[in-house]
């Protein structure tokens, strides 16, 4: 598979299956690093997680390890419906593994990588969180889609939007950017409940905005044309029938 987020749609079933065991593998590992990290240095222990495992996976799943980032590749084309789910369940399974492996090697865990606001208001969180994936999704964009391609500096430059992210906003939300990260914990230690939905909603939402926003500069994947395809069949489908119920009624009442 030719890099970030250029994710292959055909080929052999085998090699879904890799990049589903890939997103699954690398979310567990980029969740169990980056939560267990003390919040001194969290913000760095998250940006080199996300740059190594984005170099890691991107050849073999296109490097989303984030349902933000796949939400915005459906937006834009980059990613089938079918792949996109099945990412998603296995970058909220691997972080929810994640979760259940600081439970077991954590002494007196209860509450290890749980999101909650920070002296704000969740509308407040809502907003840095928004923003925050707006970053690290434009940025994505930029380096995987934008031409000149960046290669192989692509995963350190991601690494890098996280890090200056949860630089300034870690500190008020956590800087979770990520709802394959709020869900983790909060199904294991049963936390964070009344922000998640807050979280996980600002987070898609600044994923998309990032996904159109780059929409114009980048381009689109191919599955946006497929999706056109798809839909002006339907309304031809549609207006075939509904011309056919037309002549049916106008034959029968001219009878």
């Amino acid at each position: 598979m030719p890099g970030l987020l250029h994710t292959a749609e055909e080929g052999t079933p085998s090699r879904l299956y890799a990049a589903i065991a890939a997103e699954f593998v690398c979310s567990f590992l980029f969740a169990f690093i980056g939560a267990a990290a003390p919040s001194s240095s969290a913000a760095a222990a998250n940006g080199i997680a996300l740059a190594v495992l984005a170099y890691v996976s991107a050849n073999v799943s296109g490097g989303h390890l984030n349902p933000a980032v796949t939400v915005a590749t459906l937006a834009t084309g980059h990613t089938s419906v079918s792949r996109g789910l099945a990412y998603i369940v296995a970058q909220i399974a691997g972080c929810t593994l994640a979760a259940g492996m600081h439970l077991l090697l954590i002494p007196n865990a209860h509450d290890v990588g749980c999101f909650a606001p920070n002296g704000i208001s969740l509308g407040q969180a809502f907003g840095w969180e928004a923003i925050m994936t707006f970053l690290l999704v434009v940025t994505i964009y930029s380096v995987a889609v934008g031409k000149p391609d960046f290669g192989v500096m692509g995963p350190l430059a991601i690494g890098l939007a996280l890090f200056a992210a949860a630089l300034t906003g870690g500190s008020f939300t956590g800087a979770a950017l990520n709802p394959a990260r709020v869900l983790g914990p909060a199904l294991v230690f049963g936390c964070g409940w009344r922000a998640a939905p807050v979280y996980i909603l600002a987070e898609l939402l600044g994923g998309v905005a990032g996904s159109v926003i780059s929409w114009p500069l980048y381009g689109t994947g191919l599955q946006f044309g497929r999706w056109f395809d798809a839909v002006e069949d339907a309304v031809a489908d549609a207006r075939q029938a509904l011309r056919g119920g037309y002549d049916r009624v106008t034959g029968e009442a001219h009878a």
